[in-house]
């Protein structure tokens, strides 16, 4: 094997660091942003051989020295954590990046725009490992023609059948010659949802998009969104600390969710589109009041002797009271979460129904799916991706797991003959 020593300078804004060949990961061309971060994703795309990477901890700009030989004394000196990762070579020759030229849906470069970025290696099977290099700390190392040390070593070893296991993300190898490497996988943020206050009246709107607990979804034009705080001088108001209610209907005893504005905006002349997290599960009491740029007061009213209320403008948004869902008895189990799963994952894999409705995106969805073993994960996700209505949405994800599990078998089912 010819040895070879190639060192290059790759600027990152994402913290991390790939090695790939595109022709190996052609399968993610429609797979979302991030998506080699993803420890559903990762741990199997690095077992395969199709992909290296690495986080460096921060942005900047890091120095890669890829080599078959070894690492150096000078480096060996100021060596900190080190990860060895399986990797094929199958076509000559791999590429170094910042992750822009990764095949996704928000795929930002190609490899044909840094062609001194590819490094030639034979085909082969192998034991890549990145050892992470303090350089900074080597005596005259911030001098001017300091020939400095990189900030990594990547070394490509023949991996001679060795059974390497895949990092359960891209691990952690910063610069640092005391720091330990590590995939340790994040706990979430810890926070508790904030308890829905259920006293004040709620600017509420219905909408044929509204998603279930803890997913988004857009609304444009279907309702006066901002009218429901005060605008100011320049006619924008701020809708951030706003909670409201959204709902397939306004009407009592209709199930329904807290939400939360996270993003709005839109060309001139055409109706804002809104984001909203949703949030908590509730039910309408009533609707109590309507709201106008900010300003609240009560249900108009109609008729002589009988007084009836009004409706509510199409330029005001009702208030409404909710209440906490009433628990309701389960049914008995007549299909496994497990059960359910697998026929989900196989449509996924083999382009049953389902996988041709998400296209592309559908092998990204098995694995998730198939990681999970989590059964409201799994009720979520069926309640995004089925072809449900927004009623059906809500009405389903208020049921106890069995009822709830049942219903979006059955819901499946019709999908899969055709109904």
């Amino acid at each position: 094997m010819t040895e070879f020593s190639k060192k290059l300078m790759m600027p990152t804004d994402v913290a991390h660091i790939v090695i790939f060949h595109p022709d190996d990961l052609a399968h993610a061309a429609e797979w979302p942003i991030a998506w080699y971060s993803e420890p559903f994703i990762y741990p199997a795309e690095s077992a395969a051989g199709r992909l290296v990477a690495w986080c460096t901890g921060s942005d900047g700009g890091f120095a890669v020295r890829l080599t078959n030989g070894a690492v150096t004394e000078r480096e060996q000196k100021y060596a900190g954590p080190s990860w060895t990762f399986a990797y094929t070579v199958r076509h000559g020759r791999v590429f170094l990046d910042n992750s822009d030229a990764l095949p996704g849906l928000e795929q930002m470069a190609k490899t044909s725009d840094n062609e001194d970025y590819w490094i030639e290696v034979e085909n082969g099977d192998y034991a890549v490992t990145v050892t992470a290099i303090e350089w900074d700390k080597e005596p005259g190392a911030h001098d001017e023609d300091f020939d400095k040390l990189p900030n990594y070593v990547v070394q490509f070893q023949p991996r001679d059948g060795r059974v390497i296991e895949p990092a359960r993300r891209p691990p952690d190898l910063e610069c640092l010659t005391d720091f330990v490497a590590t995939d340790r996988l994040s706990s979430g943020t810890g926070r508790t949802p904030a308890a829905v206050d259920y006293q004040p009246l709620y600017p509420a709107f219905v909408s044929k998009n509204v998603a279930w607990t803890g997913q988004t979804f857009e609304t444009k034009g279907e309702a006066p969104i901002g009218t429901a705080v005060v605008a100011d001088e320049d006619g924008d108001a701020d809708v951030f600390d706003q909670p409201y209610i959204a709902a397939a209907e306004l009407v009592p005893g209709a199930p329904a969710v807290v939400v939360d504005c996270r993003s709005y905006g839109g060309a001139p002349d055409e109706p804002q589109e809104y984001g909203f997290r949703v949030g908590q599960a509730v039910k309408i009491v009533a609707i109590e009041g309507q709201v106008k740029n900010g300003k609240r007061g009560p249900l108009g009213t109609t008729g002589f002797f009988r007084r009836r209320p009004k409706p509510v403008p199409a330029d005001a948004l009702p208030l409404v009271r909710i209440a906490p869902l009433n628990p309701t008895a389960d049914t008995p189990v007549t299909i496994e979460q497990a059960v359910l799963r697998e026929k989900l994952v196989t449509d996924l894999e083999e382009g049953g129904p389902l996988a041709k409705r998400l296209g592309g995106i559908a092998s990204y969805e098995a694995l998730k799916l198939r990681a999970s073993d989590n059964d409201d994960a799994l009720a979520r996700w069926l309640l995004e991706h089925l072809p449900l209505s927004a009623g059906q949405r809500l009405q389903i994800g208020v049921l106890p797991p069995n009822a709830r599990r049942a219903a979006l078998d059955e819901a499946y089912r019709k999908v899969s003959s055709g109904k």
